[in-house]
């Protein structure tokens, strides 16, 4: 008994040796990798994506330019034709309106078939047109939707007309003749439907009446009888410049 007792103590003494010494091995390899159970993992930053260095696009030129205003439109954005023959009836009054226009001149003639007629020139501007003749006869007009539109005044009176472009044979018409002596001025307005509204202008020197009622003209010959005495008219047609 006595000499078991000393080898136990050595073998029990080993083995404490051995098992501190796997002890001690297993805490050092768990601080060197890192595991174990109080080993905190840190997680690693996301890495910085720099900025891009390239410069800010420049905008277009046409986006920094601003666009050119528009051009200004004439009379309500309808244009002033340069070759058209206007023609038809005043409101009230009985008579009726020809405006012809070639390049930038313009001719109108109002007459009522009878005592009243005068005949106004003009040039378009701006848009619209401004006609004036003797013993103070004018006419403003301005041009919509293919109409000739406006006022015309004439022997105190004021006509309000809204007129359409026509074709020959309608049109306005004129004859400038001797009569019986004397120099006499003609106009007669072929409406779009054939009807004719024309006056003769009497001596200028006279009393009134001033003008009387035009000899129907034949649309063929472009003749009238006046009182025995032929005469010749001319038409004043925008297209072809006749009359201007």
């Amino acid at each position: 008994m006595k000499l078991r007792s000393p080898i136990i103590t050595l073998l029990t003494g080993a083995a404490l040796a051995v098992a501190l010494w796997i002890a001690s091995m297993t805490a050092a390899t768990s601080a060197t990798t890192g595991y174990g159970a109080s080993a905190t993992q840190t997680p690693t930053a996301a890495p910085t994506v720099p900025a891009s260095t390239s410069p800010a696009s420049s905008p277009s030129p046409a986006a920094a330019t601003s666009s050119p205003a528009p051009s200004e439109t004439t009379s309500g954005g309808f244009v002033i034709p340069d070759h058209a023959n206007y023609v038809g009836p005043v409101q009230a009054g009985g008579g009726a309106i020809a405006i012809s226009l070639h390049d930038n001149v313009a001719i109108a003639y109002y007459c009522n078939g009878a005592a009243i007629e005068e005949w106004m020139k003009g040039v378009p501007k701006h848009g619209r047109l401004t006609l004036t003749g003797k013993n103070g006869a004018h006419a403003e007009v301005n041009y919509a939707l293919g109409h000739a539109r406006g006022q015309v005044h004439v022997d105190g009176f004021s006509y309000t007309f809204s007129v359409i472009a026509v074709h020959k044979p309608s049109g306005l018409y004129q004859s400038i003749a001797v009569v019986r002596g004397a120099t006499v001025k003609a106009g007669w307005i072929v409406l779009a439907d054939g009807r004719e509204v024309g006056s003769i202008e009497l001596d200028p020197n006279a009393t009134a009446p001033k003008a009387q009622k035009a000899p129907p003209l034949n649309l063929t010959t472009l003749q009238a009888n006046d009182g025995g005495v032929t005469i010749t008219a001319t038409p004043i047609d925008a297209e072809t410049g006749s009359g201007f």
